[in-house]
């Protein structure tokens, strides 16, 4: 019989797991047609895992906006699994995971900082992501939903 500490460990590694490869897909967001390619990847010989994520967003006027970002969960005996993000825009944001039963649920931001979520959620080989923002208003509003596809397997060392 597990504890509910070993429980959510063992969920967490097989939702870790299942996320870990290379994904490419589409999607909208903040009202831009956008190209996502991601890569989850084990980091610091297996204590953390490691998120690279790249977005060219395409305005209705032809603009692109490219947006990068890297981040890196430390994860413990048990869930949340905690890290940081580091992005194009220069912003640094505190992360805390949480591991679900076909998903990856991150909250993003502090009060110094924007304040966000974002959802990672597997179906098959496919990958649902939607992210909010919390609003001056104190609501939660979508502004991005993409759908990626797995693209390749990463090693127990992060390469392919």
């Amino acid at each position: 019989m597990l504890t509910a500490g070993a429980a959510d460990a063992a969920r967490g590694a097989s939702v870790w797991e299942g996320l870990a490869g290379r994904w490419q897909g589409t999607g909208q967001v903040s009202g831009m047609d956008a190209t996502l390619a991601l890569t989850f990847a084990p980091a610091l010989e297996g204590s953390a895992h490691r998120l690279s994520f790249s977005n060219r967003m395409r305005a209705a006027d032809g603009r692109e906006w490219p947006f990068a970002a890297e981040a890196v969960y430390l994860c413990h005996d048990a869930p949340p699994c905690r890290g940081h993000w580091y992005d194009t825009r220069g912003m640094i944001l505190p992360l805390r995971a949480t591991p679900q039963s076909d998903a990856l649920a991150v909250e993003w931001g502090d009060a110094a900082t924007e304040r966000g979520r974002t959802t990672y959620r597997l179906e098959a080989d496919t990958l649902h992501i939607t992210d909010e923002v919390l609003g001056k208003d104190g609501q939660w509003k979508v502004f991005g939903r993409s759908r990626l596809q797995r693209s390749g397997e990463i090693t127990d060392d992060g390469r392919r």
